[in-house]
């Protein structure tokens, strides 16, 4: 203990000497400010709490140059509204409270309470456990169950959680005691168990001893319950310790003010009236509250009452691949169903036929109603979520749930191009269509700095149907992912003899001669890592153009780097 009253007098040193010497913007406001500290009062007596502040007021006004300061005493329950709506920059409250208050409204720690005891500062408070010395019967904390049990508030933590932590450790819950309650004052659960109306009880660490050198209690009436001895540390524990009440300042005031602040706390002398009206020996550099933010957790109290709990949004985020997966399996059963029906009932031939179009209407239906449900609850999530890490997950989903239609979509659309035969064709200009795909990516040209040098001619009239446009946009799509910033894209069209040759060439990385024989083949693409892809786009190219009697193929860029994809169509 005497190592960490070292440690903290040197970060006290530390801690002031950057406030005084590290360059930093002024502290001191040009004209005069006045700023409004929250106190939480206990046993709801606010009218002792704004007193007893009154010096701390004085004090700061004298410190802080052009600042002047208002004590806003606030109960328990209406703490966390107040902090929201009633322009308050400072408050001053018990552990519990401040963890809450720093992770709803993002408040930060100045300086923690530095307590006195014989005119000497000590660390730390816990809680004392107690019953009545006689009481032969109970002698250790299991000895409790069965018995009534009074604690001082529920929001308590010396009075109250730390003792349930301590029981929470050793399989002791609420339920084990014939009954619980609370005597809203730490005087009145101390006489309720000597005088025997309670079993036993907790308080605070150190109101035993206050109340025994004040002459309310002897010694010889208490007998304590599952003591620890901690180092230097004045008073009977019976549970780990905690840091004391915190000075902290809320998100929106300013860090200026702030840092006047702490210095003005941590310079605070232990024999000023400031200090002695709030029974400090001053303040100390602020203590790390993580310990019970723990405790809190393990006890699910206050934020922490529903850790754990798997809620359906939860669930959902955490596990919608495997809701996928057996949605999955479910279409697929039930397509292989159809399909052995199906196959027993018919010839090879009209069975194939029968076969594909059901897949095909199978895949719009069956496959993208959960699609769309799954991608539609994602988009409700993410819109009404607020944890970032929660976000980012459903994000990924929506993603993956694009693809997944995505992949639907292209697999329907081949298998519909497969079984047609019957499309109707006109005469169109081939290159107002390339215009309107090229216009179509514009934004994504610009967007990834590529050059677009395109031939922009008109009357290459073909026979073709209106599908015609998603094999340019195939082609100059597959064009924009691989190629690389600053590159060039040229389309162009040439007369070649009955037909027109619609070329687009890249400067990308371009493709394997060994893959060249395959990349229009189903679910085949070339091994391009980080760029997304269904493997079917090309196959489908290759149908729509063999719909209309043309030819498709892929050669190297004679320019020397690249791809040159073509499309021919015939004349109109």
């Amino acid at each position: 203990m005497e190592k960490l009253h070292i440690f903290s007098r040197l970060a006290l040193f530390l801690f002031i000497f950057s406030m005084f010497f590290v360059p930093i913007v002024s502290c001191e406001p040009d004209e005069s400010h006045s700023y409004r500290i929250a106190v939480l009062s206990i046993y709801e007596d606010k009218d002792f709490t704004k007193q007893a502040w009154m010096p701390v007021v004085d004090y700061l006004s004298d410190s802080i140059p052009n600042s002047s300061f208002e004590i806003v005493p606030l109960e328990y329950d209406e703490f966390s509204p107040k902090l929201e709506t009633d322009n308050i920059d400072f408050f001053y409250c018990n552990p519990l409270l401040y963890v809450e208050m720093a992770r709803a409204h993002g408040a930060s720690r100045i300086a923690t309470f530095q307590p006195e005891w014989n005119n000497t500062s000590y660390i730390g408070l816990g809680g004392t456990i107690f019953t009545s010395a006689d009481r032969t019967d109970i002698n250790s904390l299991q000895d409790l169950k069965g018995n009534s049990f009074m604690a001082v508030s529920e929001n308590s933590l010396g009075g109250y959680l730390a003792a349930k932590g301590e029981f929470h450790l050793n399989g002791i819950n609420n339920n084990d005691f014939s009954e619980m309650t609370f005597g809203n004052s730490q005087r009145n659960t101390v006489f309720s168990v000597i005088e025997g109306d309670t079993d036993a009880g907790t308080v605070r660490t150190g109101f035993l001893e206050y109340m025994i050198e004040e002459g309310s209690i002897d010694t010889d009436d208490i007998k304590i319950l599952n003591k620890k001895e901690y180092d230097d540390y004045p008073f009977s524990a019976s549970t780990a310790l905690y840091p004391d009440w915190v000075f902290a300042k809320t998100a929106s005031t300013s860090d200026e003010v702030s840092k006047s602040m702490a210095i003005a706390l941590l310079t605070m002398p232990a024999d000023s009236e400031a200090a002695i009206s709030i029974g400090a020996s001053g303040w100390t550099v602020p203590a790390d509250y993580n310990t019970v933010a723990v405790l809190m957790r393990d006890l699910r109290y206050g934020m922490y009452a529903d850790y754990g709990k798997i809620t359906l949004k939860d669930a959902f985020i955490q596990h919608w691949y495997i809701l996928g997966f057996i949605i999955l399996i479910f279409v697929l059963f039930s397509v292989h169903s159809r399909w052995m029906h199906d196959k027993k009932e018919k010839s090879q031939l009209e069975s194939s036929n029968r076969i594909k179009d059901l897949f095909t209407d199978i895949m719009r239906h069956d496959l993208m109603n959960p699609v769309n449900v799954i991608r539609g609850f994602s988009d409700v999530l993410y819109a009404e979520e607020i944890d970032l890490e929660k976000k980012e997950s459903l994000k990924m989903i929506c993603g993956q749930t694009d693809h997944l239609a995505a992949m639907i979509s292209s697999a329907a659309k081949l298998a519909k191009l497969e079984s047609d035969k019957e499309i109707e064709f006109k005469s169109q200009d081939i290159g107002l269509i390339l215009h309107s795909v090229v216009d179509g990516f514009s934004h994504e040209f610009s967007k990834k700095g590529i050059n677009l040098v395109y031939e922009n001619g008109t009357e290459y009239y073909s026979r073709v149907n209106d599908v015609i446009e998603d094999v340019f946009s195939n082609i100059v799509s597959n064009s924009l992912k691989y190629s690389p910033a600053g590159s060039t894209i040229s389309i162009s069209v040439r007369d070649n003899d009955k037909f027109w040759k619609i070329m687009v060439a890249d400067e990308g990385d371009g493709i394997a001669d060994d893959v060249k024989p395959f990349i229009f083949d189903r679910f085949q693409r070339a091994d391009k890592k980080g760029v997304k892809g269904t493997g079917l786009g090309l196959a489908i190219v290759k149908r729509i153009v063999e719909i209309h009697k043309g030819s498709v193929g892929v050669e190297d860029n004679p320019k020397g780097k690249g791809s040159v994809f073509w499309v021919t169509l015939e004349k109109a």
